[in-house]
């Protein structure tokens, strides 16, 4: 028997004006060729059209109940109780339904430095999905011609900028998922998931243990015994260390509240400063006549002091 106009819009022969207009709109979210881009739904769609135009027409509605009550075209009592893809689809029909299928994951990779590894930071990663073609439905072809929007593809690339936040104490090589901005499903799977892969660059200076930051700096000998400024890497950027005259190797001096974030307290460690003194490969020849010179000196304080 032949689907009346009120089974096709699963609504009841007794339904409003304002009942049926619901409905309608209803299934046009569901089957709009824009959102559901298959051949079944084109198909379901202009069904729906059809069977609106007359129900919404007082004059249309009124000629078509009599045809149907004259030739009982579609009629059931029951029909409000039908679900709209029931009335629609033979058994052969249901069999020959498309599969979903989930869309496939997207994976990607950023790199950080070893600073916004700890203190958490941005990034904004390009990705391309593909969907089937909204115009053909992945056909290729309309109407026997190749198809304008995807230039017969049969799909259509979409390319996006996603912001991604990385947290703070992020590992290296930590999978960080952004669910469903991979590939789109076909046929109502489920959209996959973007992946992306946090690579943190190597840092051979700054050294982290307990939350404490180690740093060693070179400094020259004149720096060493005259003092001096010296600036210093920090994980939160640079500072500046005022080297006293007289310095030694291996002093050690503290920098506060510029170590590693505790999330706990919200207050930041410490970072600890070793020196180190550092002689030059190359000297010019002025610069060795006033070594000796201060060599001459130091044997002279030596001598007075100790003869």
């Amino acid at each position: 028997m032949l689907k009346s106009y009120y089974e096709i819009l699963n609504v009841a022969p007794s339904a409003t004006k304002i009942e049926i207009k619901n409905q309608y709109r209803k299934l046009v979210r569901i089957y709009h060729p824009d959102i559901n881009p298959t051949a079944e739904a084109e198909r379901l769609f202009k069904e729906i059209n059809k069977a609106a135009d007359i129900l919404l027409d007082d004059e249309k509605r009124k000629n078509y109940d009599k045809f149907r009550s004259k030739n009982k075209v579609g009629y059931s009592r029951n029909s409000s109780n039908y679900t709209f893809s029931d009335l629609f689809k033979t058994k052969k029909e249901k069999l020959q339904q498309p599969v979903s299928k989930d869309g496939e994951d997207i994976i990607v990779s950023i790199d950080i430095d070893f600073s916004e590894a700890f203190l958490g930071t941005y990034r904004v990663v390009n990705i391309a999905r593909s969907m089937i073609c909204p115009k053909c439905g992945g056909h290729k072809f309309v109407n026997g011609n190749k198809c304008s929007y995807c230039d017969g593809l049969g799909e259509k690339i979409l390319k996006r900028k996603i912001t991604v936040k990385i947290p703070p104490s992020v590992k290296d090589k930590t999978k960080l998922r952004i669910k469903g901005e991979g590939q789109f499903g076909v046929n109502g799977g489920k959209n996959g998931n973007l992946y992306v892969v946090v690579n943190i660059e190597k840092n051979d200076e700054l050294k982290i243990k307990d939350g404490i930051v180690y740093y060693t700096a070179q400094i020259s000998p004149y720096c060493a015994i005259l003092g001096g400024n010296i600036t210093v890497p920090t994980l939160w950027g640079q500072a500046v260390i005022k080297i006293p005259p007289l310095t030694k190797a291996n002093q050690s001096f503290k920098l506060i509240d510029v170590g590693v974030l505790n999330e706990k307290t919200n207050k930041k460690g410490d970072e600890i400063v070793k020196i180190l003194i550092q002689i030059p490969s190359k000297i010019t020849d002025e610069e060795i006549e006033l070594y000796k010179k201060l060599n001459e000196i130091n044997k002279k304080n030596s001598n007075a002091k100790y003869g």
